[in-house]
């Protein structure tokens, strides 16, 4: 039995770009955004794009995997790298492409980044056990970049450092991480950002990672 969309939306996407650089725009890309509230359980996500001008049109397909909040665990959203981190102002908070809350958190597609550039990192982190009289968490977040090598081999880079989660915007219910991190001391390469963070009152973990390429 065929399963029913439980949304479906088309939009016109706009492009401008002037004359001069249309050639380039051309051979280059694009990013757009949506957001779509859903409820937790798996979805397959199909998106069908199409060039009005030209013709052409292509899909791709995804298998989206909703977690369901348990509020006595930690849990975390997944990790953007972005090439854009950056406040809004108060009228645009919550709407706009690619804003978060009260940032516009720009993904990087490809999560490839030159060595002038700065790695934007976000994320959101959920259900501490709050301190009774700040309703702060108690724990922290660390942070480690390793050099990916052939073989599975790995150097550390940029060794492990670490923040108290009390000093980061935000409360025990949720916790907002926003960082650009400087990369003019790493070679080209394959990257992995390590993240470790602790819930002490819970005793409780996470190591959400992310792997970016360094030109």
């Amino acid at each position: 039995m065929a399963r029913r969309p439980v949304a479906r939306f088309e939009e016109v996407v706009n492009v401008d770009v002037p004359t001069e650089l249309l050639q380039q725009a051309m051979a280059g890309s694009s990013i757009y955004q949506r957001q779509q509230p859903l409820a937790p359980g798996r979805y397959r996500l199909v998106v069908a794009a199409k060039d009005l001008v030209g013709g052409t049109q292509t899909t791709y397909e995804k298998v989206l995997d909703v977690p369901r909040m348990d509020e006595d665990h930690i849990m975390n959203s997944s990790v953007i790298l972005a090439d854009v981190i950056e406040k809004v102002p108060t009228k645009s908070i919550g709407t706009g492409q690619f804003v978060i809350g009260s940032s516009k958190v720009r993904p990087r597609m490809n999560e490839s980044f030159k060595q002038n550039e700065k790695l934007g990192l976000y994320f959101q982190v959920y259900n501490f056990e709050g301190d009774e009289k700040t309703h702060k968490p108690d724990g922290t977040i660390e942070y480690e970049i390793v050099k990916n090598g052939p073989n599975g081999s790995s150097e550390v880079v940029m060794p492990s450092y670490s923040e108290e989660l009390s000093s980061l915007k935000g409360g025990a219910s949720q916790i907002v991480i926003e960082k650009l991190l400087p990369l003019t001391d790493l070679k080209p390469g394959q990257y992995t950002l390590k993240i470790k963070v602790t819930d002490k009152k819970r005793n409780q973990t996470l190591t959400p990672s992310a792997t970016f390429t360094v030109t």
